[in-house]
């Protein structure tokens, strides 16, 4: 009798902590509870959702889907969360739209209405995943993942606003064009003071104008990660509001040229979105490549910089051949290796990264370079090596990786004269045209395998 007493005022308790809000200190006692009574409905429903609330799913669908079994509503909801959070959308709809059959809370339809609609729209979303060829990733700090962004001198000026204006206190993100007539840039909403939107000023005769809020659309969430594509036109950025799947996501409007005004941002879908915050997609166009950034699968404080080959046209993957599965592969950028199917596509691309970031080495002598340990480490100074035959090699590396810039951009032009040369002229060229592929092509094969050791080497003395 005791026993039932003091576990009727564990439960008590347990429950209005949950009620509160309070999910890190109810969960050990709805853990202790469900220990002593398994098959307690209840009991799984409640320890479930504090598993969800604090992060934790490792064992909750059991859980739940035994607690909805025995009617008890708020176990489809939760349900529809965890699905929703391992990327299972048609899953997470199914149950969320089974909370808003059987629920009578009209507190909570409004916005689990809003997370089925969201689920039904990641679902179309992976059904309809580009195939974008992806060629690199660079895992780096939050706060500097911009370093990861050799986009060329072509693309403009992406940086800080707090750089930019020089000022610390200032967020956002700023996007200068080419000529450094424009720049686009985020700003709190100068009516509510509470939102981030996206802001436009130009420059006249050398002196710049009163920066304007875009006209046109209203996300109803924060703006950022502005970009303007080269045609003038077309605007990526990225925000959290009306159309996200998940924080932040990309998106794409295009000007009225006659109005000023630009038309109503579309979503640009995956594998460039998910139910994480991805952002700042940039695209060189005379590269042929393209960079965004996402917080996906990482750690607190890092994210991993994506390089890929951008689509004249969108070209979706087959999903009546493929399956849900394989197109959510595909969505989440599992593998980088498995959206290479051109391999003359991945190594000219390969190529034109090595002529934009070492062109910028060339640029910016004297200034930081990134160079990728692992996961957790990014060297930018020389001093950063604790190898001193990592450090030896890496300048060895940097030679040679010049050199290899030279000789492709001869290659380049080598092929460009063959292009336009008369079959006399083609037959004399074409000997020496091979002979420079095969040194590109061994070239970038030695300097993998110097990347490769590099990082071994250090790896010895940071781990030994």
């Amino acid at each position: 009798m005791l026993a039932l007493f003091a576990a009727a005022q564990s439960r008590d308790k347990a429950k209005k902590l949950f009620n509160s809000g309070k999910f890190e200190e109810a969960k050990p006692m709805f853990q202790k509870l469900l220990k002593g009574s398994p098959r307690n409905s209840e009991y799984n429903y409640w320890y479930a959702a504090c598993c969800i609330e604090t992060g934790d799913t490792v064992e909750v669908l059991d859980m739940l889907e035994f607690a909805a079994s025995r009617k008890i509503v708020n176990a489809y909801r939760y349900l529809g969360d965890y699905y929703y959070g391992k990327s299972n959308f048609p899953k997470a709809e199914e149950n969320y739209n089974a909370f808003l059959e059987k629920t009578k809370v009209d507190s909570l339809r409004l916005e689990y209405s809003k997370r089925a609609v969201k689920a039904s729209d990641a679902a179309r979303m992976v059904k309809n995943t580009e195939n974008v060829c992806f060629v690199d990733s660079f895992v780096v700090s939050k706060d500097n993942f911009l370093a990861a962004y050799r986009v060329g001198n072509d693309v403009g000026r992406i940086t800080k606003n707090s750089i930019y204006f020089k000022d610390e206190a200032l967020p956002g993100f700023l996007y200068e064009t080419e000529r450094g007539m424009d720049i686009f840039f985020s700003d709190y909403d100068e009516k509510t003071d509470s939102l981030m939107k996206i802001y436009h000023n130009s420059k006249t005769d050398g002196e710049w104008g009163s920066p304007k809020m875009l006209a046109g659309f209203n996300t109803f969430g924060n703006d950022d990660y502005p970009f303007m594509a080269s045609d003038g036109v077309t605007l990526y950025f990225a925000s959290d509001g009306n159309g996200s799947i998940g924080g932040y996501d990309i998106f794409m409007t295009r000007m009225d040229t006659e109005s000023g005004s630009f038309l109503r941002p579309d979503n640009i879908g995956m594998p460039f979105n998910s139910t994480a915050n991805d952002y700042m997609l940039v695209i060189n166009e005379v590269a042929n490549l393209g960079w965004f950034a996402t917080d996906r699968n990482q750690p607190e404080g890092l994210v991993c910089v994506y390089v890929f080959v951008p689509n004249e046209s969108r070209v979706k993957y087959d999903y009546e051949a493929l399956g849900y599965e394989k197109m959510a592969s595909y969505a989440a950028i599992a593998s980088i290796a498995d959206t290479q199917a051109n391999e003359n596509v991945v190594r000219k691309a390969r190529q034109q990264m090595a002529v934009l970031i070492y062109s910028h080495e060339e640029e910016s002598e004297g200034e930081d370079f990134l160079f990728v340990i692992d996961d957790m480490r990014d060297y930018t100074k020389l001093n950063d090596f604790r190898s001193e035959k990592a450090k030896k090699m890496f300048v060895d590396w940097r030679k040679r990786t010049a050199q290899h810039q030279q000789d492709l951009k001869a290659l380049e032009l080598k092929r460009d004269a063959y292009a336009d040369a008369g079959k006399a002229e083609k037959q004399r060229m074409g000997s020496s045209i091979l002979e420079l592929e095969g040194r590109v092509e061994r070239q970038h094969t030695e300097l993998e395998r110097m990347e490769w050791e590099i990082r071994r080497l250090e790896h010895e003395v940071l781990y030994k």
